[in-house]
């Protein structure tokens, strides 16, 4: 299976994408870092196009809901699976963290969340699984615990959806993060 990761080379997206090499399937990695800026929507849905799956891990703006709407119209009909990766956050009220910047996160993802909705509605036959990452380390200012360390939480998520779809099971939303005491 072909597999395209945006934010692949960092992070949640470099963890998956080394768990699904590592299961033998083919990853394209797709960040700023190889050249690929997710807000040049027509050019990222092209590479991602021909593959099976699609994980739609960056997010810049609207730019990650903007290219999910272009990604499901394109597949429509097609079976394809695409992985949305939001964030716990869009389960609290309002933020939980300071600022403006988070704030304006939270509502980026909760838009994301809206659009993961509405696509289902109208395109049945496309597979989107929504993850809410919890406290994840994707950076050195993280410490595990309280964190989760990513490569773990990667290779839990990947194996527990592998599981489901061996079983011919659906797991369409799935919040995954460190447990506090």
């Amino acid at each position: 299976m072909k597999i395209a990761i945006t934010g692949g080379t960092a992070g949640i997206g470099q963890a998956l994408g080394n768990e699904y090499l590592a299961l033998g399937h083919e990853v394209l990695r797709l960040s700023r870092r190889t050249g690929h800026n997710i807000r040049v929507i027509p050019k990222i849905a092209d590479l991602i196009q021909p593959c099976d799956m699609f994980i739609n891990n960056a997010q810049a703006g609207y730019a990650q809901t903007e290219l999910l709407f272009e990604m499901a119209q394109r597949w429509a009909g097609s079976g394809k699976h695409i992985m949305v990766v939001s964030t716990i956050m869009t389960q609290y009220p309002v933020s939980v963290l300071p600022g403006f910047d988070m704030m304006a996160y939270r509502i980026q993802k909760t838009t994301l969340e809206q659009a993961v909705g509405q696509i289902r509605n109208s395109c049945p036959d496309i597979n989107i699984t929504l993850v809410r990452p919890g406290d994840i380390a994707t950076s050195a200012d993280k410490t595990v615990p309280p964190a989760a360390d990513v490569d773990n939480w990667a290779k839990f998520l990947v194996n527990t959806l592998e599981t489901a779809k061996t079983n011919n099971l659906a797991i369409p939303d799935i919040s995954l993060g460190p447990r506090y005491q």
